[in-house]
């Protein structure tokens, strides 16, 4: 069912039961003024009463059993339980009944008791009219919606809104302009330099035959399995599910053909019938081709920027899925593969060797010692787990899709011309920064700088660029005691071969794209404020590819793919699949088809192959040229780091050769480097037991940078790091841009409440969430401190006067005629017939006070207990208790054996071996790392069983779901008062599924 079929039958279903409940009201509010007028003349208590409760049954449709034989009084019999959607109405009902029976009799039965009860029954019937009342409401606001989605938004455009099109318009048309000349214009690079510099780069140049052995079986894993997709029924029932769930899942579809694709899968005989082409398709896979123009649209995101989409046929974009997906699937696993074959890759450190001296001498004096777990191995468990290859999926069925709103926000994306004499050819607006240099002159200017004006320079540069930003708030708290929990794990078996120094341990890899991002924000932090205390030196550089997926040569990519061992079959059809004739929609049926000359298609899985399988090239590369620093990157977007500056510089070396030999650009403003230096506090020449752990106030002081390390602020979404203190601190400037931006689009929305608070959901909640960093203890407590004071000034910007509840009412208010209304009614969901208003300051509140208030304090714990366990040991060893039998040579003397090591020596290896002490630095580092635990609002007995009574009607997730319970105690006691429980709509009156399902969709943004 195509988006428009769906929205008709979603307008004829909701017209019909608003006739219906049109119907339901108007007799229900005859038959209660009925009753109300007929009690009036009523003067006894008790008479009037009975006439209450009688009329109360017919009122709400009560239905009662025959009247028992031998019963001496009129009336109807007993209520049959379960006749209504309201067992606390049928329960009142019945024991009235019964009560009355008492008071005919019982002179203790006080008029005060009656009147109770007269009051009750008429809550209940004034309860039921407003019941009716906001279901009447619910059902005009999806009609209003659907009116909505069919206005044309020039018709409804005022002129400040039309000042908006023409400047998104411009936006739009130069995006186009510019990806057009990327990808209709050919950018060759030359095959033999690229050939040339990866037999260098896998050991074929350098002798390295564990490398060139690795490549090897790459290549012939290759083979295999190209051997493996030509053989017959490659796809079935099961292979099209899986391959049409994640095509789904991509945003590579439209609406309708994504309804189309739920038929599909409806239907085994459609699958049927689509496997049996797809089988002839694959089997003539030399032959293939587009069979025609391939349809291009723009369509604009939440971040502002407009992305391009190819729109192909339906049976081709399966096609293309099951290829994309399974080569995906394939090279995450031979590139895996490479990275455990014995000496290819080099380890995050060298294995210590068992005749190495220092490790010697610390089994002497301290007995044997354990590699796991330790720090080392922390990090390269993270980083194989999330980061290499963590673009390509683990298997075919792995899908997930990214929350609507969560995308990076963007910002400068002017390239970096790189050290290449071909790059004339290169697309760019704006200034060229020079990335690459000569090493050694650099390294020779950077030696005689006077520190003095470097110093000067560095600080000159970080003041111009911090000077005008708003309200900065530092994420890093400053050191004060804070109590810590040591955490415990215990390890798991991981999917690929762990050398010894991997440990695993039993938490939540991140889910998805976003999740990663923020993951990665934590690591860093969390690796700046250990190094930065125990080695008092830390640098960072990052960057992401100027338009990665329009600007890839494709003489690049089968350059590439040739070197891994493609047979000529399967480069002629990456080659076809590249040279898409294009054409864009909005040109007309007129428009010229051209061949697609450079880059890959967006939202592509053939395209994560094309771009994946030479990145990995990049990673390699890092790997090779700092001997096991990791590249931590995210598809193109990626970070080096390390305590020690020079692995940094030989790391961008690295880079920079790359990206001049693939023939890509640096995006400018996401290109930058930072160092913080201080003195470390990891050894101390004089007495051990008495040391301050204060840091030292050096490290305000900008430090020096290699001149070779691209220049530029280290920036992620709406954070930015500060260069002199590592903190990172939210952007103002940049969120009072995108404040105006949401103001713009609400008002494009206007014409719908529901689709205003999507709109406001999607980008004050999601998008603006995502962008300014999941808290994590890393960050420090006055990080959620900056975000919820962030979110007020965004609230007090877009509503001066008010606030968004505020709004609200009065935009439903003035449409229909309806006052008083409960926030409840905005923040409940739409299941229970409430709007589904976000919260963003409520899950900000809950991991608030878990959130550690001092960082830095745990490092604190860490010195203290580590100058303990060297106290312990130095007398361990003087009492002559040293346990040396389990020593891998426990015949070794050093010469000075009769003189305890060093604290210095004592703390050189912490990150490579086990700690046993309180506070170990694996755990220490585990504890920065994680995300603060919601603290979930306690309910009183009557709102848990409330929640438990919901049941299918929703209540089981709002059960479990620590926002919905903060918001049922925040707003549930006003809400059972108005509606007599949580529910504000009945089941039933109205498709609240269908339009929980509609309402599911993406934001389609203005512009």
């Amino acid at each position: 069912m195509s988006s428009s079929v769906f929205s008709e039958t979603l307008q004829a279903i909701t017209t019909t039961k608003l006739r219906e409940l049109s119907k339901k009201r108007s007799l229900f509010e005859e038959s209660k003024s009925a009753l109300i007028a007929d009690a009036k003349l009523v003067q006894n208590q008790q008479e009037r009463l009975r006439i209450l409760v009688d009329g109360v049954k017919q009122c709400f449709s009560v239905k009662t059993a025959s009247r028992r034989r031998g019963d001496r009084f009129g009336g109807s019999g007993r209520i049959i339980s379960g006749s209504t959607n309201d067992p606390d109405l049928e329960l009142m009902l019945k024991n009235l009944e019964r009560f009355l029976e008492q008071a005919r009799f019982d002179p203790t039965i006080s008029p005060k008791l009656l009147s109770d009860w007269e009051n009750s029954i008429m809550k209940k019937l004034e309860v039921q009219s407003l019941k009716f009342q906001y279901a009447t409401l619910y059902g005009e606001l999806v009609n209003e919606w659907l009116r909505a989605e069919k206005v044309v938004p020039a018709d409804n455009a005022s002129t400040s809104s039309e000042d908006f099109e023409k400047i998104n318009r411009a936006e739009r048309d130069e995006s186009r302009a510019n990806w057009e000349k990327l990808v209709f214009d050919p950018f060759e690079t030359d095959p033999m330099e690229i050939s040339y510099y990866l037999q260098a780069l896998f050991g074929m140049k350098r002798g390295n035959e564990q490398s060139v052995k690795a490549l090897e079986a790459l290549r012939k894993s290759v083979e295999a399995f190209e051997i493996s997709l030509s053989t017959p029924g490659q796809f079935n029932d099961e292979v099209l599910r899986w391959t049409i769930n994640g095509l789904m899942v991509s945003g590579l579809l439209s609406d309708d053909k994504l309804a189309v694709l739920k038929d599909f899968l409806a239907s085994p005989v459609i699958l049927a019938e689509v496997a049996d082409v797809l089988n002839m398709r694959i089997a003539a896979i030399s032959t293939w081709s587009w069979e025609g123009e391939v349809p291009v649209e723009q369509r604009r995101h939440v971040t502002g920027a407009y992305h391009i989409y190819i729109d192909e046929e339906l049976l081709q974009a399966i096609f293309l899925q099951f290829i994309g997906v399974k080569w995906s699937v394939f090279f995450k696993e031979a590139f895996i593969n490479f990275s455990n074959f014995e000496g290819a890759w080099a380890s995050l450190r060298a294995p210590l060797s068992n005749n190495d001296i220092g490790v010697k001498r610390r089994e002497y004096f301290l007995g044997p010692q354990k590699k796991k777990p330790s720090l080392q191995g922390e990090r390269q468990r993270i980083y194989k787990s999330n980061f290499f290859m963590s673009q390509l999926p683990n298997s075919p069925n792995q899908g997930g899709t990214d929350i609507d709103g969560e995308e990076e926000v963007e910002y400068d994306t002017r390239p970096r011309k790189l050290r290449r004499s071909k790059q004339s050819n290169r697309i760019g607006t704006g200034p060229q920064a020079p990335l690459t240099q000569n090493f050694a002159m650099a390294q020779q200017v950077f030696a005689q700088a006077p520190p003095q004006i470097m110093q000067q320079q560095r600080q000159h540069m970080a003041r111009q660029s911090y000077g005008t930003r708003l309200d900065q708030q530092q994420i890093m708290g400053q050191p004060t005691a804070n109590a810590r929990n040591i955490s415990s794990h215990q390890s798991i078996l991981l999917p690929y071969q762990s050398d010894e120094y991997d440990v695993v341990y039993d938490n939540q890899p991140p889910k998805s794209k976003m999740e990663t991002k923020q993951y990665l924000l934590h690591l860093l932090s969390t690796e700046l404020l250990i190094n930065t205390r125990l080695h008092g030196d830390f640098t960072c550089s990052r960057s992401e590819f100027y338009s990665w997926s329009p600007s890839l040569p494709h003489s690049t990519i089968t350059s590439v793919l040739t070197f891994f061992g493609l047979s000529q079959k399967w480069l002629s059809f990456f080659t076809t699949f590249l040279e898409a004739p294009l054409k864009f929609t909005e040109d007309g049926p007129s428009a010229e088809t051209r061949p697609r000359k450079r880059g890959v298609p967006g939202a592509h899985a053939l395209s994560n192959v094309c771009g994946e399988t030479i990145l990995f090239c990049m990673d390699y590369a890092v790997n090779q040229a700092t001997n096991g620093t990791n590249l931590y990157r995210m598809h193109d977007d990626f970070w080096v780091w390390d305590k020690n500056h020079q692995t940094v510089v030989k790391a961008w070396a690295a880079i920079t050769k790359f990206a001049d030999t693939m023939g890509v650009s640096l995006n400018n403003g996401k290109t930058g480097t930072v160092r913080i230096h201080n003195e470390p506090q990891s050894s101390y020449p004089s007495d051990p037991f008495n040391v301050t752990n204060s840091p030292s106030q050096e490290q305000n002081t900008p430090a020096l940078i290699d001149p070779s390390l691209p220049t530029g602020e280290i920036r992620w979404g709406f954070l930015v790091m500060d260069p002199l203190t590592g903190a990172f601190v939210i952007d103002q400037d940049m969120v009072t841009t995108h404040i105006k931006e949401l103001q713009t689009q609400l008002s494009t929305k206007s014409l719908s409440i529901f689709s205003y608070i999507q709109a406001w959901n999607t980008y004050a909640g999601t998008f603006f969430s995502s962008n300014f960093g999941r808290p994590a203890n890393c960050f420090g407590r006055v990080h959620v401190d900056a975000i919820l004071s962030t979110f007020t000034r965004i609230q007090n910007i877009v509503f001066p006067s008010s606030s968004i509840t505020s709004h609200l009412k009065t935009m439903i208010s003035s449409r229909f005629d309806i006052g008083d209304i409960p926030d409840g009614y905005l923040y409940f969901p739409t299941s229970l017939g409430g709007l589904d208003l976000q919260n963003p300051f409520i899950n900000l509140i809950q991991v608030r006070d878990g959130v550690f208030e001092s960082p830095s304090s745990i490092l604190d714990e860490f010195l203290d207990a580590e100058r303990d366990a060297y106290r312990l040991a130095l007398n361990k060893f003087n009492d002559g208790f040293v346990y040396r039998q389990g020593n891998k040579d426990p015949n070794f003397i050093p010469q000075d054996s009769h003189i305890f090591f060093s604290f210095e020596e004592f703390s050189r290896y912490r990150e490579e071996f086990a700690c046993d002490y309180k506070g170990n630095l694996v755990s220490v580092f585990s504890d920065l790392m994680d995300n603060p635990e919601k603290e979930e609002i306690e309910l009183s007995e009557e709102e848990e069983n409330l929640l438990a009574r919901l049941g299918e009607e929703g209540g089981e997730k709002w059960k479990e779901d620590g926002y919905a319970r903060w918001v049922v105690s925040l707003f549930g006691k006003e809400m059972r008062e108005r509606f007599g429980g949580l529910n504000v709509v009945e089941k039933g009156l109205l498709p609240m599924g269908m339009v929980g399902l509609f309402r599911s969709g993406r934001v389609k943004w203005q512009g």
